[in-house]
Formats: structure tokens, sequence, C-alpha cells
């Protein structure tokens, strides 16, 4: 009987440990994206692929990828960027869970799903020296590993860069450069931005419907992200469009730019 009692306790903390094993499911991609996981060599993506914690996705040139997470955040990569899952733990019952994602260098735009809405302080994001904090979030971040601006569509982001924290709200952006932050309206940080950011926000902005779609489809542990009967459910709203070109932005922002300044 102890040994049976033994076996049916070792089963139940391996079905524990498969619960939290939570992982993320390829939505969408085009070009060439690869992941590595530890010190494996990196291996193509490709649509309906999971990866998991410790995995690092990097995109090509003109490439760009959507991922559906176990709780319903959607993260989108533009071109040339490189992005770490570095923790991610979801507990499908309780709706609990932790989510650090660390962008290296590129354009991610992050929209948060249950863990977001339920323990807004256990989902971060990094990006160079940056730390971003989420209050049931939806924007875009963009760095080139040292410099990173963030910009806000749906509820708020806490953003702390060279040792102050600020908060920016819906509508809003954040320029971290030189030890100092800038802030401002979207479109007024937009137009400060070195050219490369122009373009990771126009690449971004050309995923809307892919992310969208993402946002709005059931993920497999059957959490349906689009019951209309809960508006935070519900598909987000795009992100505001870059601005008419003009000296700072030479119009080729919408095929999924670069971050990379170097």
């Amino acid at each position: 009987m102890k040994k049976i009692s033994l076996l049916l306790a070792l089963a139940a903390m391996c079905f524990a440990d498969l619960a939290l094993a939570a992982s993320a499911v390829v939505t969408s991609l085009t070009g060439t994206v690869q992941v590595r996981t530890g010190a494996a060599a990196p291996r193509a993506l490709r649509v309906g692929d999971e990866v998991a914690q410790g995995d690092t996705l990097s995109t090509g040139g003109s490439s760009s990828v959507v991922l559906k997470f176990d709780d319903g955040q959607v993260a989108a990569l533009t071109s040339n960027s490189r992005m770490q899952i570095s923790a991610y733990t979801y507990d499908p019952p309780k709706r609990t869970g932790n989510i650090l994602l660390s962008l290296a260098v590129g354009g991610m735009r992050a929209i948060t799903g249950l863990i977001g809405h339920s323990q807004p302080n256990n989902v971060k994001f990094r990006a160079a020296t940056a730390t971003i904090g989420i209050r049931g979030s939806d924007g875009m971040i963009i760095t080139d590993g040292t410099n990173v601006t963030v910009m806000v569509t749906q509820g708020a982001f806490t953003f702390t860069f060279a040792g102050e924290t600020i908060v920016i709200p819906a509508g809003r952006g954040a320029f971290g450069a030189d030890n100092k932050v800038t802030q401002g309206t979207a479109q007024q940080v937009f137009n400060q931005l070195p050219p490369a950011f122009q373009n990771a926000i126009g690449g971004l902005t050309g995923l809307t419907t892919q992310i969208n779609q993402a946002a709005a489809s059931n993920n497999k542990n059957g959490n349906n992200n689009n019951n209309n009967n809960n508006p935070d459910n519900n598909p987000p709203p795009p992100p505001p469009p870059p601005p008419t070109p003009g000296p700072n932005n030479p119009g080729n922002s919408t095929g999924g730019g670069s971050a990379s300044g170097k």
C-alpha cells in the first residue's frame, strides 16, 4: 500500500508540473523565424509550433511572428528581433502564473491575457536596461539594445529606465536614451525616434490583422478571448498608424522594419 501511495503521489506531482509547463503557439509567421532551446542549435519555426520558457526567438529581415500563450497573452515580433521567454508558467484552473519576456533587440507588441488581468504584477518585460510592467495593457516596445521606446495603445505601462520610473497611459509613449526619459503623446514621441525605431513601429502596425486574429481565437486550454460578454476579452484595437512620411519617416515602415541601429 505504501508503494502504491508513493507512486500516486509521484504521479500527482508530475501532473502538476505538466500543468505549469505552459507554452505558446505560433499563430502567424512570415519570412525566417528561428528558435533556440538552451545550447541546442537554432531550428526554424512554423505556424502551429510551440515554444516554451527558456526559448529564444529570432526573426530575420522582412520576417515576423505572432505568438499566443496559454493564458491568452499575445506577443508579436517584427523583423530583426530577438526575444527570450525568460519565464512563463500558467495554472489554468487557478488562472494564475508568471510572465517575463526579454526583448534583446527589435520590436515587440504585447497584449496581456488572463495572467495580466488577474495578476498584473506577475507580468514583466525587459528591453535592454529597461523594465516594463503592465496594468492590463496593450502596447509596443522597441529597442536597439541600448535605447528603448514604449508606445501604449490600451491600459498602461510602467517604464523604468536609468533609475527613473514613470507610468505611461494609453495614447502616450516614452523614449529612453542617454540616461534620460522623454515623454509625450504617441505622435510626439514617434516624431523624435530614429528612423529604425519608426520602421519597427510600422512593421508592428502592419501585423494588426494577425495580432487581432490571435487575440480573438480560443487558446488550447479552452479560454475564449473573444467572449463578447466580457469586454476585456474582445480583440484589441489596432495601434495608431505611423504618421505621414516626412523627413524623419522615410515611408518604408509598413513591411516589418528593424529596430536595430547597429
